[in-house]
C-alpha cells in the first residue's frame, strides 16, 4: 500500500493486509499444553460463541437460586430471632 504524504510517497505497512510471520494460536496452546490436533484446535475454537452463550444462561439460572436461597436463608434467620424471642420470653415468665 503507498499514500502520499507531503509530497513524498510514504509506505504504509500493514499487519492486517499481508500478516506478519510468526506462531499460530494453535502453536501457543500446544505450547501451552493443548495436545489435541489442528483440525480439533479449530473445532474448538468454532464452538466457542456456543459454549459461552450457554455459560450466560447457566449464570443467569445460577443468579436466581443464589438469589432464591439468599432469600431463603433471611427468612431462616428471621425465623431464629422470632424463635430465640419467643424462648427469652418464655424464660422470663415466672
Amino acid at each position: 500500500m503507498q499514500g502520499i504524504y507531503l509530497r513524498r510517497p510514504l509506505n504504509i505497512l500493514s499487519c492486517a493486509v499481508a500478516g506478519r510471520p510468526g506462531r499460530s494460536a494453535y502453536d501457543t496452546a500446544v505450547e501451552g499444553g493443548y495436545t489435541g490436533s489442528p483440525e480439533e484446535f479449530s473445532a474448538l475454537l468454532a464452538a466457542l460463541p456456543a459454549a459461552l452463550s450457554r455459560l450466560t444462561g447457566y449464570n443467569g439460572r445460577v443468579d436466581a437460586i443464589l438469589e432464591y436461597m439468599g432469600n431463603q436463608i433471611a427468612d431462616l434467620e428471621l425465623a431464629v430471632e422470632t424463635l430465640q424471642d419467643r424462648v427469652a420470653a418464655l424464660e422470663a415468665r415466672p
